[in-house]
């Protein structure tokens, strides 16, 4: 039995050691390719097509315990939601799973939730937040819920959903159905993307950011690539961006877009 102990606690520490020279190497590879500060969030929640700077709270599960609801937007502990939230949280992420799929949807993270309450308007005002109004107050929307899609722990696309006080969505969602979805290949570095973009677009460097972005016409998530805007004078400056399909990373795309500057 002690013998037993001893085997598994000496497997445990070797797993232990293993699972963090492959985080460390894994973190080595992408610092001598890029800046992990470079890889940047792909998508646009949409917030500001409902109720942006409207009165709200946020909440999510690792959310602070106190009973005294900040205004700050600075999350609250779920649990301290209205009774009806997890509910209609629930039943977004059913209509997400069956519009998606389960291998999309499995890739699916739950951020935070707002919740509108535009009759506390004056509260927030008297709390410092003169930022806040009704000017884009939409009726309709009672929460809005925060997803990321994530391949892995440095690349998202973001995700945003509008719902009504009974559960309807009135946002259009930002990713493929289910039969238009093709899982990304996993088997990208982003020392490999980078050096795809490199083979079509030979002047891309030096590289602002990789993003991970969804393309509505294809259905297909595609890696964006763009160049840094380097000696930027007024008027328009001309950057090179490439596209890569991230099901299929021989479909790429080489992009030339525009920049405007006024001083």
């Amino acid at each position: 039995m002690e013998k037993d102990v001893i085997f598994i606690t000496n497997t445990i520490k070797r797993l232990s050691i293993i699972l963090l020279l492959v985080c460390i190497c894994g973190l080595n590879a992408l610092s001598q390719c890029i800046d992990s500060k470079k890889i940047v969030y792909g998508g646009d929640y949409g917030l500001t097509n409902y109720n942006w700077l409207c009165p709200s709270y946020a909440f999510n599960y690792s959310g602070d315990t106190s009973k005294h609801w900040n205004f700050l937007n600075d999350p609250i502990d779920i649990k301290q939601a209205p009774a009806g939230t997890l509910p209609v949280k629930r039943k977004v992420e059913e209509a997400i799973r069956k519009f998606s799929g389960n291998e999309f949807y499995s890739n699916i993270k739950f951020n935070s939730v707002d919740i509108f309450y535009p009759k506390r308007l004056r509260l927030f005002k008297r709390a410092g937040r003169p930022d806040v109004s009704l000017k884009n107050y939409d009726h309709r929307t009672k929460y809005f819920f925060y997803y990321q899609y994530s391949p892995d722990t440095s690349a998202s696309y973001l995700i945003g959903i509008a719902v009504t006080k009974d559960g309807k969505i009135i946002s259009p969602f930002m990713f493929p159905p289910k039969k238009w979805y093709h899982p990304i290949d996993k088997s990208y570095t982003y020392c490999k993307l980078i050096d795809i973009a490199r083979k079509i677009q030979p002047k891309i460097d030096p590289i602002e950011s990789i993003k991970l972005m969804f393309d509505t016409k294809s259905q297909r998530f595609l890696w964006l690539i763009t160049q840094e805007l380097v000696n930027s004078h007024e008027g328009i400056n001309y950057l090179n961006q490439v596209t890569i399909d991230a099901a299929d990373m021989s479909q790429v795309q080489t992009i030339k877009t525009e920049e405007s500057i006024v001083y």
